[in-house]
């Protein structure tokens, strides 16, 4: 039986007096310093060859064993998350794709990706086990990277498809249905290429990002994507999913247990049970699913893909923050994973997305993979290594053979979303409890940009694909409808939206620093924020050199310098002491610099209180 704990609270570190000492801000000079040693150490240690670690992880470890009970419920958890991310993609694709393209050449190559990721986690937590001599490490999720398959799907293969079919070339259907697979492709192999080069950088990025700012846009994706979004179909079906979405509350949250039934067992079978008891399920679903049951071959479309690599310039606006979101994500998921106790590298994880994700290309998927938000929440379950090995291999003759279908038109969906919507709280708790309570307004603004994004590609790219069906001559849905909508400001939509990842982290960032008058190190984020923004890397919906007299680039990257002046003439102010100094006040609660702080400030107000006796 999966473990249980209540909501977390305001972490208590207690540390040793002797190990203690005065805190104080450190200089810029001592930051620069210490993360120029730091480069220098990770620079050592990646040209340094350590067999015997790499080893370790095949060494038999009694504290670690291979299955626990938590397994289930952690498998449970993540295969049926892949699963509904695979079935929703597939939906997408069959609006250009035949069945003969989706499952006989792009789904098998999920499975080998699939595969890859999820021993190599297992690897990568072992190594860990042995290392810490430690039983309770948890192995990282993964699977798809789901905002990066429609990203792919409504910005790559049906512009591709649709400027192909209506040319004047006079390919036919066929022809251009591959061209889009091929484009697609291409724009998937050069992601893991970007996420390889990125990589190297990762350790850099979360060390000198605020854990905060890193944790926003994963707690965002948390609030919007597994816990706002999957808690839709629960509203519309309450009869089959409120009593399973009672179980798993009750289950995870209050540590209710059902005797040694997994908890993820036992709302999946009820609500399986109420799905085709209230005709949720439908008999004829699983007779068309299972037309599509039969054996699929690998396919190794290499050539055809490098040679339409040329084709790819259009839709970088695409490919490149979609790899940028994957590294980012990884870099939050690594962080996530640290504040629940399991140290991973974050070179070593982004190198395993970046395989992962070329292997996928290599064999026929256009679906970018990493390593999935809701470590600390697999943790809670008692998950430890099996439920990963179990996930890869189940999908291997789901792909190959076309079960996937077959087995979710078997289940009531709606059963799972729960689980998944535990996950997304979970993931937000975590990160309130290490926040002080002066940032919460910027961990709250953090979260918006993914609302925006949820509100674009969920219900604006959802009417629009309603709209491309109604309209038989596929008329352009943005000319027509977004330009004339007047109830809100669908630019603001489009700006607030782009590269939602990236601008959570700058809002949190520098609102952060602003709360805690830290105005020099607001002023360099602002800096950097005018940079990206030019490059509509974030505050656009594409990405290019934002110059133009309609780009609304070159106007964001003038308001982020305006900002970073105005944080400088603050800072001067600072040094002449008309304005009230830095917050000493660490801003991560779970840290060994907040412990030295609070015992200073106790220390201060006993002695304080003493003399007042």
């Amino acid at each position: 039986m999966a473990s249980s704990s209540a909501a977390p609270s305001t972490p208590i570190i207690l540390v040793p007096k002797e190990n203690l000492k005065t805190y104080r801000l450190p200089s810029y000079s001592e930051l620069f310093n210490t993360n120029l040693n730091a480069l220098g150490r990770e620079a050592k240690a990646l040209f340094t060859f350590h067999p015997s670690e790499w080893i370790s992880a095949f060494r038999p470890n009694p504290k670690f064993p291979l299955f626990v009970l938590g397994d289930i419920d952690g498998f449970v958890a993540l295969f049926m998350n892949n699963l509904a991310t695979l079935l929703a993609v597939i939906l997408g694709l069959r609006l250009v794709f035949e069945d003969d393209i989706i499952y006989g050449k792009i789904v098998p190559g999920v499975s080998i990706s699939m595969l890859w990721g999820n021993l190599y986690y297992v690897y990568m937590a072992r190594k860990l086990a042995y290392k810490e001599n430690r039983g309770d490490i948890c192995t990282m999720p993964y699977g798809i990277n789901t905002p990066g398959a429609f990203a792919f799907i409504f910005s790559i293969i049906l512009p591709t498809y649709f400027g192909c079919i209506n040319g004047s070339s006079g390919r036919d259907r066929r022809t251009c249905e591959e061209l889009a697979w091929y484009v697609a492709l291409a724009s998937n192999f050069t992601t893991g290429i970007i996420l390889l080069l990125l990589c190297i950088f990762g350790e850099f990025i979360r060390r000198n990002t605020p854990g905060v700012a890193l944790l926003s846009s994963i707690s965002g994706i948390g609030f919007t994507y597994l816990a706002l979004n999957e808690y839709l179909p629960v509203a519309a079906s309450p009869i089959v999913s409120f009593l399973p979405f009672a179980i798993v509350m009750l289950g995870y949250f209050s540590g209710v247990k059902f005797g040694p039934i997994p908890v993820a067992f036992v709302a999946l079978v009820v609500g399986t049970i109420l799905g085709w008891a209230t005709q949720l399920n439908h008999a004829n679903e699983v007779k068309a699913a299972a037309n599509v049951v039969q054996p699929y071959p690998l396919v190794f479309p290499i050539q055809a893909m490098f040679s339409h690599i040329n084709e790819i310039t259009p839709y970088l606006s695409t490919t490149i923050p979609t790899a940028i979101s994957i590294a980012i994500g990884t870099i939050q998921c690594v962080e996530s994973a640290k504040r629940a106790g399991d140290f991973y590298p974050t070179r070593e994880a982004m190198f395993a997305d970046g395989i992962g994700t070329l292997i996928a290309s290599l064999f026929g998927s256009i679906l970018g993979m990493t390593t999935f938000i809701g470590h600390p929440a697999f943790k809670k379950m008692g998950a430890k290594q099996a439920y990963s090995i179990a996930n890869g291999l189940a999908f291997l003759p789901l792909c190959f053979f076309g079960i996937n279908a077959l087995l979710l038109s078997i289940i009531a969906i709606v059963s799972v979303n729960p689980i998944i919507i535990f996950i997304g709280l979970v993931i937000c708790a975590d990160t309130l409890a290490i926040t002080p309570k002066r940032h919460y307004p910027a961990f709250l603004l953090g979260l918006m940009p993914i609302v925006a994004d949820w509100a674009k590609g969920t219900i604006i790219s959802g009417v629009a694909d309603a709209y491309t069906k109604f309209v038989v001559n596929h008329t352009e849905f943005n000319p027509n409808i977004t330009a004339n909508i007047n109830g809100f400001s669908y630019r603001g939509l489009l700006n607030f939206s782009g590269g939602s990842l990236l601008q959570c982290i700058f809002l949190t960032a520098i609102f952060m620093y602003m709360i805690d008058r830290k105005f020099l190190r607001a002023a360099i984020w602002s800096v950097l924020a005018s940079i990206f923004a030019f490059f509509g890397l974030i505050n656009a919906p594409g990405v290019g050199i934002l110059i133009k007299k309609d780009d609304d680039g070159w106007k964001f990257t003038v308001a982020y310098v305006m900002l970073a002046v105005f944080f400088c003439c603050f800072h001067f102010a600072q040094k002449q002491r008309w304005v009230k100094q830095p917050e000493t006040e660490p801003d991560d609660l779970s840290s060994f610099e907040w412990a030295e702080w609070n015992r200073e400030r106790l220390l201060e107000e006993n002695n304080i209180n003493e003399e007042n006796v």
